[in-house]
C-alpha cells in the first residue's frame, strides 16, 4: 500500500480561535535538563474536544526540539482493534426505513465524541510522530496498565455526574491547575489512597524509569496525563530526585502562527496484485488501519472505514451481489446510483452481528467487486459524510 499523506505544515492555524486558549501560566509544558541532555514533558488530558486542541506555539517548539516520542501506551495498537464507539447504539428506523436517531447529541467514543478531532489527545501527537518516523517510547505496556487497573473501585456515577465532572476538568486542565486535577481525580475514587496510589502513584514510578532511561539516549518528548506530574511522587518531582533540572515553560501563541496541524485528510491508494486492481480512497481525517489492512479507524470521533474487494463472478448480477453483502433491516430500501465514470451501484444500510449498523457500497467492474462500508456514531450515520466517502472511492 502507497499511503499519499502531507507532512506536518508550518505557518497555518489549526483552528480559527481567537485569543489565548490555555491559560500562559499554566503548569502542563516542562523542560527536563542534565548536562547536555534536554527533554520535554506536556500534560495531556485523554480527550478529542476540539477546544483543547488549539495547542500553544511552545508547545510545538518543544516538540520539534526532540527526537523521539514517549507516550504512557502505544495507543494505536492498544486501540485499533477494539470498538470505537460503545456496542449500545439504537437501530431506529423510520416509517419509509430510514435510518434516524431520536437525540442530536454526539455518541461517546472512547476518549471523546463524534463531534471531536479524530485522535484524540495523545494519539494525536502519535499521529504526528508516526508522520515524521520519530520513534515512539510506549512508558508501560498494556498489560502492566490493566494490571494496575484491576480491582480497582471507582464510583458509580450518572451520564449527567460524569459529563459535569469532565467539564470541571477541562476548565482545570487549560488554567494548568495539575494541582486541581489531582484533588479530582482523588475524589473520585471509593479506594481512595489505596486507588489512587494503584491508578497514579504506583504508576508513576513505573513511566519514570523507563522515560528517564530514553532520555539519557536522545530528546524526547513526553505526551503523558497531566494526572501524573503533580505531587510528591509524581513524575515531575521523580526526575528531580534523580538530578535532572526542571523549568517550567509558558504555554504562550505568538502572532506570527508559526505552528504545526494535524493533517485534515488523507488519501490511500491500495494495488492488488493478484486481481491486477488498484483502488483510490480518500478519507475525510487520518485514520489508522487494522490488523486487516483494510479497515481505518479514527480513534477520536469512532468512524471506521472499510474496503473490501474480491473476484467477479460473471453469473452474478450487481443486485444479487449486493444481496450478499448488505443485510438491509427490514422496510430499509437499497439506493440504485450512477457514478461520474458510468459505473453503476448499490447501496444501503446494513445491521450484522458483531459488525453492528454500517452503510454499504457495492460495486463492480470487468474483474472485481468492491464493498466499501463505514459506520460510526448517530451523528455519522445520519450526515452525507458516509456518501461523501463512498464518492471518494474508485476502482481503476
Amino acid at each position: 500500500m502507497c499511503r499519499f499523506v502531507g507532512f506536518l505544515i508550518f505557518y497555518t492555524n489549526i483552528f480559527l480561535f481567537t485569543g489565548q486558549t490555555y491559560e500562559p501560566n499554566g503548569h502542563l509544558l516542562w523542560e527536563i535538563q542534565k548536562g547536555n541532555k534536554r527533554s520535554y514533558i506536556w500534560g495531556t488530558l485523554h480527550s478529542n474536544d476540539k477546544l483543547l486542541f488549539d495547542f500553544p506555539d511552545s508547545v510545538f517548539w518543544a516538540f520539534s526540539k526532540c527526537q523521539s516520542l514517549a507516550v504512557e501506551l502505544d495507543l494505536f495498537s492498544f486501540f485499533i482493534n477494539k470498538a470505537c464507539i460503545p456496542l449500545d447504539q439504537p437501530i431506529i428506523l423510520d416509517q419509509r426505513g430510514k435510518l434516524y436517531t431520536s437525540s442530536d447529541e454526539p455518541s461517546k467514543s472512547y476518549y471523546g465524541d463524534e463531534d471531536g478531532m479524530p485522535q484524540f489527545m495523545d494519539a494525536f501527537f502519535q499521529e504526528i510522530a508516526e508522520e515524521r518516523s520519530m520513534p515512539i517510547i510506549a512508558l508501560e505496556n498494556a498489560q502492566s496498565q490493566m494490571r494496575s487497573l484491576r480491582d480497582v473501585p471507582l464510583q458509580e456515577e450518572t451520564a449527567q455526574k460524569r459529563a459535569t465532572e469532565m467539564d470541571v476538568l477541562k476548565k482545570f486542565y487549560l488554567q494548568g491547575r495539575i494541582d486541581l486535577i489531582d484533588k479530582l481525580i482523588r475524589s473520585g475514587q471509593i479506594g481512595g489512597g489505596k486507588a489512587y496510589k494503584q491508578l497514579i502513584e504506583d504508576r508513576n514510578i513505573k513511566m519514570a524509569e523507563t522515560l528517564l532511561l530514553e532520555m539519557n539516549k536522545n530528546a524526547v518528548f513526553c505526551a503523558v496525563g497531566a494526572a501524573h506530574l503533580y505531587g510528591e511522587k509524581g513524575i515531575l518531582q521523580i526526575l528531580r530526585s534523580k538530578g535532572w533540572l526542571l523549568r517550567e515553560i509558558n504555554l504562550t501563541t505568538t502572532k506570527s502562527n508559526n505552528r504545526m496541524i494535524n493533517l485534515n485528510a488523507s488519501k490511500i491508494e491500495i494495488t492488488d496484485t493478484i486481481l491486477n486492481t488498484k483502488i483510490r480512497a480518500f478519507f475525510p481525517g487520518v485514520p489508522k488501519k487494522t490488523v486487516s489492512k483494510r479497515e481505518f479507524k479514527e480513534l477520536g470521533q469512532g468512524n471506521t472505514y472499510t474496503l473490501s474487494w474480491y473476484p467477479r463472478d460473471s453469473t452474478f448480477s450487481l443486485l444479487e451481489s449486493a444481496e450478499l453483502n448488505i443485510a438491509s433491516p427490514p422496510n430499509c430500501p437499497y439506493v440504485f446510483g450512477v457514478l461520474d465514470d458510468g459505473t453503476e451501484y448499490v447501496q444501503g444500510l446494513s445491521d450484522t452481528y458483531p459488525e453492528r449498523l454500517m452503510w454499504i457500497r457495492v460495486l463492480m467492474n470487468e474483474e472485481v467487486v468492491l464493498v466499501i462500508s463505514c459506520q460510526g456514531g448517530n451523528k455519522f450515520m445520519n450526515s452525507d459524510r458516509p456518501n461523501k466517502f463512498f464518492n471518494s472511492v474508485v476502482i481503476e
